[in-house]
């Protein structure tokens, strides 16, 4: 391998040679006229080799890029979040990571700082701590990146613990909830179309943004229905088998174009649909307050209940990782009654009596 500075019409380049190859890089400088500002040029560009240098060999020995280190977090960040959809948690952190990080380069991230990061999130108002644990993955996400791309030598963050948020009771609906609401749905088309595409949810987990985006070119039919789409909030693709009762509420024997929305009402209108659901319960007589992620909890909830391990309810929900999952455990009480049901029975002896 070898780098040398070559001028060509005025201009400087980096001759480049490494692994048989061949190839010229632009330094951006031009070579003037002037003695003296020619010879700033040279001594320029020869920087400019020396650090290009540094940047192949570190490549082809698998080590931490000297020069990218000192890239700063936050506009490392930025470059990541540009590729994202700005509901993602890392477009919408950018604001507190650039408040707490200032210039700060990523080589000088160490676990401390990390420490000081997930303080800071947790002591801003108005920032739940779920939130702020999703800033915090956020952070924890470019750091991963940078370190496959070897702009740092380890991720410190490996050493943090995540923020643990606060435990909440998940509403969810049993078997003869679903029923009920499956028996009467709203008549006007939109309500109709919301209670297909909340049943749509209790059979498959999708959020509501996969269900408002859900096209007919991500439903297979062969060998059986399944949905393999990409995620919205996640961009991470996920395959869900659908059960005959999930295809009876999608499939009603029209031939659909690949680009027609299965919902299409429901892509259209993105509305709050609190009082739809409210309206629906009321005629159904269920007492439950639910919303779109209530389909979600159910599918899981009652998808755990029903003996699926945890690893394959979490595949399903397209998680990352599987303790997001296991929030869904807690929750099962029908399935804590049968453990505790299974136990092996005791008897106890009558008490004698001492004269």
């Amino acid at each position: 391998m070898g780098i040398h500075v070559r001028e060509k019409r005025g201009k400087l380049y980096l001759d480049i040679y490494k692994d048989g190859l061949r190839r010229w890089e632009a330094t951006g400088l031009s070579v003037s006229t002037d003695g003296v500002s020619a010879k700033e040029a040279r001594k320029l560009a020869e920087i400019i080799r020396a650090k290009r240098e540094m940047q192949l060999v570190s490549e082809a020995w698998d080590i931490s890029d000297p020069i990218a280190g000192k890239q700063s977090l936050v506009a490392y960040a930025e470059q990541l979040a540009a590729r994202k959809d700005k509901n993602n948690s890392l477009p919408k952190s950018l604001r507190y990571l650039r408040e707490y990080a200032g210039t700060v380069q990523l080589s000088a991230i160490n676990e401390r700082w990390l420490e000081g990061y997930k303080s800071f999130l947790l002591d801003q108002k108005g920032l739940g701590k779920s939130t702020a644990r999703n800033y915090l993955g956020a952070c924890t996400f470019v750091l991963h990146q940078a370190e496959i791309n070897r702009k740092i030598v380890r991720n410190p963050s490996v050493a943090v613990k995540k923020i643990r948020p606060n435990e909440v009771k998940k509403v969810y609906l049993v078997a003869e909830e679903i029923a009920a609401l499956a028996a009467v749905p709203l008549q006007a088309k939109v309500g109709y179309e919301l209670c297909r595409g909340f049943l749509f949810a209790c059979c498959t987990g999708l959020r509501v943004s996969d269900i408002r985006s859900l096209k007919w070119e991500d439903i297979e039919r062969t060998p059986k229905p399944a949905v393999l789409k990409k995620q919205q909030k996640t961009e991470d693709i996920v395959g869900i088998p659908l059960n005959m009762s999930a295809w009876a509420i999608i499939n009603d024997g029209t031939i659909h174009k690949k680009d027609e929305y299965v919902f299409p009402r429901l892509a259209e209108k993105k509305s709050s649909s609190s009082d739809k659901f409210k309206a629906w319960c009321r005629q159904a007589k269920v007492e439950k307050i639910i919303g779109w992620h209530t389909a979600r909890h159910t599918f899981a909830t009652l998808s755990l209940e029903s003996g699926a391990d945890l690893s394959t309810v979490s595949r399903l929900l397209g998680h990352r990782d599987v303790s997001t999952t296991s929030i869904y455990a807690k929750t099962t009480d029908r399935a804590k009654r049968v453990a505790v049901d299974a136990l092996p029975p005791i008897e106890l002896g009558a008490r004698k009596t001492t004269p």
